[in-house]
């Protein structure tokens, strides 16, 4: 845990994990340091872990065009891709956030975060940083976890590695149930695989059950993760990307897009034509084949689920939201808990590695991967 001073004890030694922002496999450790005399509302947070999924990796590949290098601004081409996880207040010059207080939020891949406190309720507050007032407001909420019951030392990990993947799959189904599933018989999710279309699929297969829907759940992954997925339990049939061209529909069909992959679009689109009545482009897990020149190639439909959040809250209510989403969540988390195993890496050395293994597809999709950093070389 870093919290060596200097001889003058007015420095916090710091580290960050920076990216290069238009060559993502170049990366670097930078040492920093903060101020031990904080101003007025600031609050200094000591990261203890959070997770790396695909979601990361697509941070970094829009980072430019959605902002998400805005979040932790740095002054040189290599920025800061966000994460969710946990961490501690070291220091406070806020009167309504103590020191050893415990958040669970939007984290930099680094050691610290400053943060400018506002809003402090029972249940968090907002980080009112200049940089981040003109961003999504979602992401810059802490809660406080000593007051959300769904927080609990057990369920820790998988808060980091599943909720905000799970929330992202919780409002496209709500999406779809607004629009009453656009009439279609058929939904194909891609990259069937990954965390954020587990949730989606598990929330999609009980609403079936629960509803007597009659629509068909498709999941399509690789060769190499049929087997997962399949034994997962929630889709009505799996297919590899080598036997798309095994889909038999002449019903009307959604997609809802984790991959981003250029030619998995452009078969799906070629096999279900005018069926093909939703195309929600959500993650792009395989960004190293996002483009291509087909002419008959049409653009889907992109799912910002911060505008949607905003959305549903104001239909709702943020407290029916919040209820609709802790219902659900606690149903997916008991159920998938037995389902994957967890990984720690243990600081900067071995976050580099997981970086560049969940950059280059080289990531069992069964394991949760947590990052530690208030260990041994931190």
């Amino acid at each position: 845990m870093i919290k060596s001073n200097n001889i003058k004890g007015i420095m916090i030694n710091a580290r960050d994990f920076r990216v290069k922002r238009d060559d993502l496999q170049s990366t670097k450790i930078v040492e920093k340091t903060y101020s031990n005399q904080l101003l007025d509302d600031q609050v200094l947070l000591e990261i203890d872990h959070f997770s790396i999924t695909s979601n990361n990796i697509t941070y970094g590949v829009v980072g430019t065009k959605m902002n998400y290098w805005d979040f932790f601004p740095t002054d040189s081409d290599y920025g800061i891709i966000p994460a969710w996880g946990f961490a501690n207040v070291l220091k406070s010059q806020h009167p309504n956030v103590k020191a050893g207080e415990r958040f669970y939020g939007y984290y930099p891949m680094s050691s610290h975060l400053l943060v400018n406190v506002d809003k402090v309720s029972q249940m968090g507050f907002v980080d009112q940083s200049e940089h981040r007032q003109k961003l999504p407001p979602v992401y810059n909420f802490y809660s406080n976890v000593q007051t959300d019951p769904s927080f609990t030392p057990d369920t820790e990990e998988l808060n980091s590695i599943y909720r905000p993947l799970f929330i992202t799959s919780f409002l496209i189904e709500a999406h779809l149930v607004k629009e009453k599933f656009y009439s279609a018989s058929y939904i194909i999710i891609t990259s069937a695989s990954s965390k954020t279309a587990q949730a989606l699929a598990s929330l999609l297969a009980h609403r079936k059950e629960r509803n007597d829907l009659q629509f068909h759940l498709v999941g399509l992954t690789s060769p190499k993760n049929t087997k997962f997925v399949s034994d997962l339990g929630w889709y009505d049939q799996v297919i590899s990307y080598d036997f798309i061209d095994q889909l038999k529909i002449n019903k009307k069909a959604i997609v809802i897009d984790f991959a981003g992959n250029y030619n998995t679009q452009v078969e799906l689109q070629s096999l279900l034509t005018e069926n093909l009545v939703y195309n929600c482009l959500v993650g792009i897990a395989d960004w190293k084949n996002l483009n291509g020149n087909d002419p008959k190639f049409q653009k889907g439909t992109f799912f910002f689920a911060p505008t949607y959040a905003v959305q549903f809250q104001e239909l709702w209510g943020r407290s029916e939201f919040m209820k609709k989403v802790g219902v659900t969540w606690k149903q997916f988390s008991d159920e998938v808990y037995s389902m994957i195993s967890i990984n720690e890496y243990d600081g900067f050395q071995e976050l580099e590695k997981l970086y560049l293994d969940m950059l280059n597809g080289r990531i069992d999709p069964q394991i949760g991967n947590i990052v530690k950093l208030s260990h041994k070389d931190s």
